[in-house]
C-alpha cells in the first residue's frame, strides 16, 4: 500500500496510484516568515496590508476580504499607479528557523511540504483598485495594466526566489480566482494577453527548481484549461463541478490533475446532512474517476470545511470509495 505522499506522486506523474488522493492528506503546510509580511489579517479588525489595501476578517467568517471603496482605494487612477503604491519590502532580515524546523517535521512524517502564495496576479490587482475597475482597466487602460502587472509579477518572482532559496518547499499552493461558478471574469483572450505569459514566467522558475504547482481557482475555468497546462500548473485545485470535468479530462489527457469536484454548497452548512455528503462524494467519484487524474476534494483553497464534522465525513467516504476504483 502506497503512502499518501507516494500515492499523490503516482497520481500527478501518471503512474499507478492505489487509491484516491484523499484531499490534502499528502501535504503539510509550512508557515514561513514571508507569509508574516504578506498575510496580515486579524479577525475582527480592519488592517492595512503592505500594498495599502484595507483587509477585514469578520468574526465567524471563513476568511479575510479586501475592503475597497472611494475613500481608501490604493490606486485611484491606474495611469498613475507608480505614484500610488509600492510593493512590500521583502528584503528585511527574516528568521527561517521555525519554518525549517516545521518542514523537517513534515518530512519526517512522510509528507510533502507545502507553502502558500497569495494573492495571485488578478486578485492583487483588484485588491489595489477594486473588482470592477480592474476589469474595466484591462480593456480601457491596457498599457498601464501591463506595466502594473509586470511590477506585481516581479514582486512575486522575488518572493518565489526567497522562498526556494531559504525553504525549498515541495509544493507551492498559489491562489488566484479567475472566474465565478459559471464563467470567467474576462474573456479567454484577455486572460491570455494579461495573465498567461506572467504566470508562465513565475511557474517556469518554480518548475526549474523541482517545485510542484497547485493552483487554486474555485472557478469556471474550462475555456483556459489548455493554457493552464501551458503555464506549468500540475494540479488545478478547486475545480468546481459546474465545469464539465469529464470533458476537461479528455481535453488535457492527464497533463493537468483536477482536485475538487465536490459541491460545497450542498454539503458544508450548519445543518448538514451526512447522507447528502456521502452521496455527493459518491457522485463525484463515479463521474470523474473513469477520466483519471482526479482528486476528490472540497473546492476551498485549503484544508478542512467551514462547519466542523463535514470534512471528516467527506474523507471517510473517499476512503470507502477507493476500493471501487483502484485494485
Amino acid at each position: 500500500m502506497l503512502s499518501a505522499k507516494e500515492n499523490f506522486l503516482e497520481t500527478i506523474r501518471g503512474g499507478k496510484p492505489d487509491a484516491f488522493v484523499n484531499e490534502w492528506e499528502p501535504f503539510g503546510s509550512v508557515f514561513d516568515p514571508l507569509m508574516g509580511i504578506t498575510l496580515v489579517a486579524k479577525m475582527g479588525e480592519y488592517v492595512v496590508d503592505g500594498w495599502g489595501t484595507t483587509i477585514y476578517w469578520g468574526e465567524g467568517e471563513p476568511g479575510a476580504m479586501p475592503i475597497v471603496n472611494d475613500s481608501n482605494v490604493a490606486i485611484p487612477d491606474v495611469t498613475e499607479w507608480k505614484e500610488s503604491i509600492k510593493s512590500p519590502n521583502l528584503d528585511v532580515p527574516l528568521d527561517w528557523t521555525a519554518a525549517k524546523a516545521q518542514a523537517d517535521e513534515i518530512h519526517k512524517a512522510g509528507k510533502l511540504t507545502m507553502s502558500l502564495m497569495a494573492t495571485g496576479l488578478f486578485e492583487q490587482s483588484h485588491y489595489l483598485m477594486g473588482f470592477e475597475d480592474t476589469l474595466c482597466n484591462l480593456l480601457t487602460e491596457p498599457e498601464s495594466m501591463h506595466e502594473l502587472l509586470d511590477y506585481i509579477t516581479e514582486y512575486k518572482l522575488h518572493y518565489a526566489h526567497l522562498l526556494v532559496e531559504n525553504l525549498h518547499p515541495d509544493v507551492v499552493l498559489f491562489h488566484d480566482d479567475w472566474g465565478s461558478k459559471t464563467s470567467l471574469f474576462m474573456s479567454p483572450e484577455v486572460w491570455r494577453e494579461f495573465f498567461k505569459p506572467r504566470y508562465k514566467k513565475i511557474y517556469d522558475y518554480f518548475k526549474s527548481q523541482g517545485v510542484i504547482i497547485l493552483h487554486h481557482s474555485d472557478s469556471y475555468c474550462q475555456p483556459i484549461v489548455q493554457d493552464m497546462v501551458d503555464v506549468g500548473i500540475d494540479v488545478w485545485q478547486g475545480v468546481l463541478p459546474q465545469n464539465d470535468i469529464p470533458a476537461i479530462q479528455k481535453e488535457v489527457g492527464g497533463k493537468l490533475i483536477l482536485m475538487g469536484g465536490l459541491d460545497a454548497a450542498i454539503m458544508d452548512h450548519k445543518d448538514y446532512d451526512e447522507k447528502v455528503i456521502r452521496e455527493e462524494v459518491d457522485r463525484a467519484c463515479r463521474e470523474y474517476a473513469p477520466g483519471g487524474s482526479f482528486i476528490p476534494c472540497l473546492t476551498y483553497g485549503g484544508e478542512g470545511s467551514i462547519f466542523p464534522g463535514v470534512n471528516d465525513i467527506i474523507m471517510d467516504e473517499i476512503r470507502k470509495q477507493s476500493p471501487l476504483y483502484f485494485h
